[in-house]
């Protein structure tokens, strides 16, 4: 059987192959679909690189990428969407299933086509088109949240067969049809981890003392506006003022000039550390051992893997009220969206306070384990299972 993927991700090609910023690298291929299916098609953009950086092959065995138009770029996109739809149709009638990943224009018109094609599909709803739309800085997207959530929101409810990552928020938002089969199974690719990482969490919380900076973490894209960078590179601002010795390294890609440019107007750059993409969660659980505090000021997110990462390693953490993050994180230790004083009034109270970080790292490490690969890979195991003998035999 063949399974075509559709989203709206942009795969890095460089010399024959693709790659991608630690998303969606081929070992989540082979897990989550390559146990059910021959052959996964993926139909997304591409991306020309000219140098290799630490992004994850997705290339492999049993895959193929089909590159789709760029539909983000108003320029001829009546053409393009033609050209998108002819591509989408013609793979869908050699696949034996859809998986559309959603937010996603191209997701979209995927399903439109399988449901004119009565061919099976599987929704899979990662985030909030609506605030993803509404928090993208343009009057553009403010115009087209409202109308992008009715459509999806329509589309949803047509669907049979949803995961959704969070457990509760995307399905509240955008519900399935009443009889659907629905899972929830977050995206993130989770380790069990030892529980002494945890030891040496607590231990260093201990040993904490004013001969080092406190080291914030946060991981998110430099270029999304949404992720909250800005937030935290104020914060760090307002810490230092008021006589505590922090820095802000921040985990991601893309374009950093107007970080850069908002540390050097506030007079600390010396303090804002951009430490580019990891591959690997060995690598990127090395880096987040190093830290601290996690911070994770979005204005929108379906449920942040770089969040539950952190928890994993037992980091005390804080997040804005948007999206799952509120499935993860106590009230205690969330802020609204773009809120300073809130942000800094929590963290504040961590540095202050190490038997309350103690206390939180152990229940954020426990938090994390429900969300590793095993327990959500049983649980996609069930839904692909019940899907197929509905669906395809």
């Amino acid at each position: 059987m063949k399974l075509l993927f559709v989203h709206s991700h942009k795969f890095k090609h460089y010399k024959g192959l693709f790659y991608s910023e630690g998303q969606l690298p081929y070992e989540l291929f082979q897990s989550r679909y390559l146990t059910n299916f021959e052959k996964v098609i993926i139909c997304a953009r591409k991306e020309e690189k000219y140098s290799l950086e630490n992004w994850s092959l997705s290339s492999g065995e049993h895959i193929e990428h089909i590159s789709l138009p760029d539909l983000s770029i108003i320029k001829d996109r009546n053409k393009k969407v033609k050209e998108t739809n002819s591509i989408l149709k013609r793979e869908l009638v050699n696949s034996d299933v859809l998986v559309a990943r959603m937010p996603s224009v191209h997701g979209y018109l995927a399903i439109k086509l399988a449901l004119r094609l009565n061919k099976p599909y599987v929704v899979e709803v990662v985030g909030d088109v609506f605030d993803s739309l509404w928090n993208h800085g343009s009057i553009y997207g403010k115009v087209l949240a409202p109308l992008s959530y009715a459509k999806h929101k329509r589309m949803l409810r047509k669907s049979k067969y949803t995961i959704y990552v969070t457990d509760r928020y995307l399905q509240d938002r955008y519900p399935s049809n009443k009889k659907a089969l629905t899972i929830n199974a977050s995206n993130v690719e989770l380790s069990p981890t030892d529980k002494e990482c945890v030891e040496r969490r607590l231990q260093k919380i201990e040993d904490t003392n004013d001969n080092r900076p406190i080291k914030i973490g946060l991981i998110g894209s430099y270029a999304s506006k949404y992720k909250g960078i800005d937030t935290g590179i104020k914060l760090v601002k307002k810490l230092n003022e008021k006589g505590v010795n922090c820095q802000l390294n921040v985990l991601g890609s893309g374009s950093n000039e107007w970080l850069i440019s908002l540390a050097d107007k506030l007079n600390i750059k010396d303090k804002i550390h951009f430490d580019g993409i990891l591959s690997g969660q060995e690598a990127v659980s090395k880096w987040l051992d190093d830290k601290d505090i996690y911070i994770q000021p979005s204005l929108t997110e379906g449920l942040p893997r770089a969040l539950i990462e952190a928890m994993s390693r037992g980091l005390p953490a804080v997040g804005s009220r948007v999206g799952g993050i509120p499935e993860l994180l106590s009230q205690d230790y969330l802020h609204n969206p773009g809120s300073l004083e809130e942000l800094f009034d929590i963290v504040n109270l961590f540095i202050k306070n190490k038997e309350l970080m103690k206390t939180e790292s152990k229940k954020n490490y426990s938090k994390s384990q429900e969300y590793t690969t095993d327990v959500l890979m049983k649980r996609r195991d069930d839904f692909w299972k019940e899907f197929i003998k509905r669906e395809v035999t």
